[in-house]
């Protein structure tokens, strides 16, 4: 007899482990299922940089679905801390996002025309620049001035989800699912190594390993593989007063624990027969990758030439095809929900993912939120072969 509960949850990063924590937080009886270890995935290695700017939003729903999920972090950060004990080493404070050449300025001023409308920031000068930091390169062109950002420890928000989903009911199960029950056209619940669990709704939050499921849905998932790097150096200097990024050179940013975060690697640091690395995840860091960050840091923060390399992290992000997250119900499917592919936005838009995931559920899976139309399965609805080389050639980190 197969164990039941209300939803089952496939994945427990923290795409996953938000579904759970706002579907248990409702009082739905939930398993959050991951085959390895929370936050093992792309979680683990992210940098948890909450920021508007950049390329990854676009005019409209999409940018919308990211302001909302900028908005849901501080009441959640205070309630995770205080439900678990766990401090995520948050911090809000103003940004900049540099142009140390002039494609980059060009970026940055196109982007501002229609992000200012909802984000308070203005364009400074290079000596604008230096009086709140002196320390980073003469040869800036100028910056834009976000007026908050924020930051945190990803992985340990992931543990923070999955805990507090679990005091307030869930269970997690560390299990591999190897497919999906049906009933017809129904998905009626999944398939483990350690024995079947009926649900009477299955979320797919798996990342890189959501396509697993395409067969038993007889759908494309497309999510491929987007390696990424980043380091941690130890910087004897004072912190950064202000979160710092920029298209071409990724970002730098002083983390509550003393680390300096620089990086990441995305598509633009490889040459397309070398973006990917396989389907599944590739954790193997490279040298080529810690010298081109390093480089670039250095290009920046002249001063970081004396810092001291602590840690190199190195995982694959769960791009989509379009680098929009997959989030919704499966044509001619009941009784699954998608929510994978947020590519490199996965801690950003976790917690907006997983309210819209949990209203669909707790309305009885009849009404897709407005806020995910654009995010629906159904656009991928025949489609053959996807094109991750592009997208991942377009990634702004």
């Amino acid at each position: 007899m197969a164990d039941t509960v209300d939803v089952v949850v496939v994945g427990a990063g923290v795409v996953g482990a938000s579904v759970a924590y706002y579907l248990a937080r409702e009082g739905i009886k939930v398993s959050l299922l991951e085959r390895e270890a929370i936050g093992s995935g792309s979680s683990a290695h992210a940098t948890g940089f909450i920021s508007l700017l950049g390329t990854e939003f676009a005019p409209g729903p999409s940018f919308q679905f990211g302001l909302d999920s900028y908005r849901e972090f501080p009441a959640l950060v205070a309630e995770l801390e205080s439900e678990t004990g766990m401090d995520l080493l948050y911090q809000r404070r103003p940004s900049l996002r540099l142009a140390l050449e002039q494609s980059e300025e060009d970026l940055i001023k196109d982007l501002m025309t229609w992000q200012k409308e909802h984000v308070a920031m203005h364009w400074i000068t290079p000596e604008e620049v230096h009086e709140l930091e002196p320390r980073l390169t003469p040869s800036l062109l100028g910056a834009v001035y976000e007026d908050e950002s924020a930051q945190l420890d990803s992985y340990r928000l992931n543990l923070a989800l999955a805990a507090g989903a679990e005091r307030k009911g869930s269970q997690t199960i560390q299990r591999k699912v190897t497919g999906l029950l049906s009933d017809g056209n129904r998905i009626t619940g999944v398939r483990t190594e350690g024995g079947d669990i009926s649900c009477g709704t299955v979320v797919i939050a798996a990342g890189l390993w959501s396509p697993l499921f395409q067969q038993d849905l007889d759908f494309p998932i497309p999510v491929g593989a987007l390696k990424g790097e980043r380091l941690l150096l130890k910087y004897n200097g004072d912190p950064l007063p202000v979160l710092i990024s920029s298209p071409r050179r990724g970002h730098m940013i002083s983390r509550l624990d003393g680390f300096l975060s620089v990086g990441s690697t995305g598509g633009r640091d490889y040459d397309e027969d070398q973006l990917y690395q396989g389907e599944d995840m590739d954790r193997v860091t490279t040298q080529r990758a810690r010298v081109e960050i390093m480089q670039r840091a250095i290009d920046v923060f002249p001063d970081l030439e004396n810092a001291s390399l602590v840690q190199q992290l190195a995982g694959s992000r769960p791009l989509s095809p379009d680098r929009q997250p997959i989030i919704g119900p499966v044509p001619g499917k009941e009784g699954v929900v998608l929510a994978t592919g947020h590519t490199t936005k996965g801690i950003h838009l976790g917690p907006i993912t997983a309210k819209a995931v949990t209203e669909y559920i707790k309305g009885g899976c009849k009404k897709v939120p407005n806020s995910i139309e654009m995010f629906l399965p159904a656009r991928f609805e025949g489609l053959t072969q996807a094109d991750f080389q592009t997208a991942g050639l377009d990634v702004d980190e």
